[in-house]
């Protein structure tokens, strides 16, 4: 029995000696940690200048990165909408010009229509025959090599060629209504039809639908001509009208310098003025 008490005699003993060093060590914890709160405070407290000086710098810094961010991304923002609000394009020399973007507008189209037919188609004996040097053409080529209006319409407004990388298919109705105006022109040189000069008095635009980017115009284009009458051995001025019908349509995908809207014509129909040899 005495053993059983002295055992539990030290059991208790141990017990409570792992108590009292549970104890100590919080208390030495908590002093631990006033000390360092202490430490704290008396280092913020002897040093709140520099502390200060340094959030103050700090929050300077921070401020002057904003602020150029914030430049940054007004730049950046000028430059998308530099490159949204204009289309880069190269000339005929090889310049590369920036354009701006404006709404494509039907009135645009209808002018520009206007423009191509009423300046490209009309042609005098003088301008065909190079001011008379060559009265004969053997060819389409040679014709196209007087005329430069002509030429212009072949190779800009009409798709003549099959371009498989563009994306394009010759229009084989375009290409021969253009021929077939051609033909009569050399025609009308070897019968002495066409006026030797002409000159454009006004105009009526006797129709114009626009539809789909595609369009139907019909003009009729009132002339002054000087005719040269053989029988009369003298010139005379004669009054007629140039009759011009087409369909086309406009792509942007089409277009260039010369052709900024990307025009393109599908039919001709072409009724010229013919010299009136009894004047």
């Amino acid at each position: 029995m005495e053993n059983l008490n002295q055992e539990s005699q030290t059991t208790e003993t141990t017990e409570v000696k792992k108590v009292e060093a549970k104890a100590k060590k919080g208390e030495r914890k908590e002093h631990s940690k006033e000390s360092l709160n202490f430490k704290c405070e008396q280092f913020f407290g002897k040093n709140w200048k520099f502390v200060g000086g340094f959030i103050a710098v700090a929050l300077l810094v921070f401020a002057y990165e904003i602020s150029n961010i914030s430049e940054r991304m007004e730049t950046l923002e000028e430059v998308v909408r530099e490159n949204n609000g204009k289309v880069v394009l190269t000339t005929t020399d090889g310049r590369a010009i920036k354009v701006t973007k404006e709404p494509l507008k039907a009135e645009y189209l209808k002018q520009f229509a206007i423009s191509i037919f009423l300046n490209n188609f009309i042609v005098s004996r003088s301008q065909l025959t190079n001011n008379f040097e060559k009265p004969n053409f053997k060819n389409y080529d040679e014709v196209l090599d007087n005329v430069p209006s002509l030429r212009n319409i072949l190779r800009n407004f009409i798709d003549s060629k099959n371009d498989e990388k563009a994306g394009i298919k010759a229009n084989p109705q375009a290409v021969g209504d253009l021929r077939a105006y051609v033909q009569w022109l050399i025609s009308a040189v070897a019968q002495d039809k066409l006026p030797e000069y002409i000159a454009i008095k006004d105009y009526n635009l006797e129709k114009y639908e626009y539809s789909g980017n595609s369009f139907d115009i019909e003009l009729s284009i009132i002339i002054i001509a000087q005719s040269y009458i053989l029988s009369q051995n003298e010139y005379k001025q004669q009054q007629g009208i140039f009759k011009l019908k087409a369909q086309g349509d406009f792509d942007l995908s089409k277009s260039s310098d010369i052709n900024p809207y990307g025009m393109r014509i599908n039919s001709l129909k072409i009724q010229p003025v013919v010299k009136d040899t009894k004047a």
